[in-house]
């Protein structure tokens, strides 16, 4: 079966399924799901682009990728298209469109961020010296590790114990590749026919596998309880170091 076939061009996607053509705008903002029955005749504009006739008229055009691609796009539509269409067209046609997404707020928080950074670190220095100002900037790096580690391992402690609660245990399977070197990863499906991916360094080809049924993707080796209690607090105590290291680095000019 050949892979569905899909045309990028500025921001904008087109991907020719089995029975309909999604076509996805402003990046990804406005999605347009066109059913095949509903296209009348697909042909080049003349230039790069793709204009989609509707049986009852309406046009939407495609931004082409490369003249190669844009060709073997359009050969497949045509190919794909079914033999009775539907005159009711555009009808037919979905639209879905999000809100846009406003990015300003968190470039606003950043260089925020950035300017107290840098500003902290160049009066450190001017008033305390530049060995000081060497120390702030690691403790600074240091004190975001560290709170990154805390919130790491937090939340992996939650995730171990939503699997403890409601886990389901499956046998995943390690595949291989034609030449027959071993995937990278273990393969399982879970209770809704989903199939998921558990990368691991484990060798073997068959292994358990814990998954949340509320979250399929979630999943983990199944270990004992208290070996899986004393690994998160040695995690969270060492995180903790690092972080109260790098907040000690940070009061130094005041201590």
């Amino acid at each position: 079966m050949i892979s569905p076939q899909v045309l990028i061009k500025d921001g904008d996607t087109a991907v020719l399924e089995r029975d309909r053509l999604s076509l996805s705008k402003d990046r990804g903002r406005v999605r347009v799901d066109i059913p095949l029955v509903a296209v009348g005749r697909a042909v080049k504009d003349g230039g790069t682009a793709i204009e989609v006739h509707l049986t009852d008229g309406p046009v939407h055009r495609i931004a082409g990728g490369n003249p190669t691609a844009t060709e073997a796009f359009l050969t497949a539509l045509v190919k794909a298209l079914p033999e009775e269409r539907d005159p009711a067209g555009s009808a037919l046609v979905t639209t879905e469109e999000k809100e846009a997404r406003r990015n300003w707020p968190w470039w606003t928080a950043g260089i925020t961020v950035l300017l107290a950074y840098v500003g902290y670190v160049a009066w450190v220095g001017g008033t305390h010296g530049i060995g000081d100002a060497f120390i702030t900037t690691l403790s600074i790096l240091l004190t975001l590790i560290g709170l990154g580690c805390v919130i790491g391992t937090v939340e992996n402690a939650r995730e171990r114990v939503n699997l403890a609660r409601r886990g389901i245990t499956v046998i995943a399977t390690r595949g291989t590749y034609p030449n027959g070197k071993r995937h990278g990863y273990f393969t399982y499906t879970d209770t809704g026919g989903n199939e998921h991916v558990h990368f691991s360094g484990r060798s073997a080809v068959t292994a358990h596998l814990v998954h949340d049924p509320e979250q399929p993707g979630l999943c983990a080796f199944p270990e004992p309880l208290a070996w899986t209690m004393v690994k998160r607090v040695l995690y969270l105590a060492l995180s903790l170091g690092i972080l109260a290291l790098g907040v000690r680095g940070i009061a130094s000019p005041y201590l």
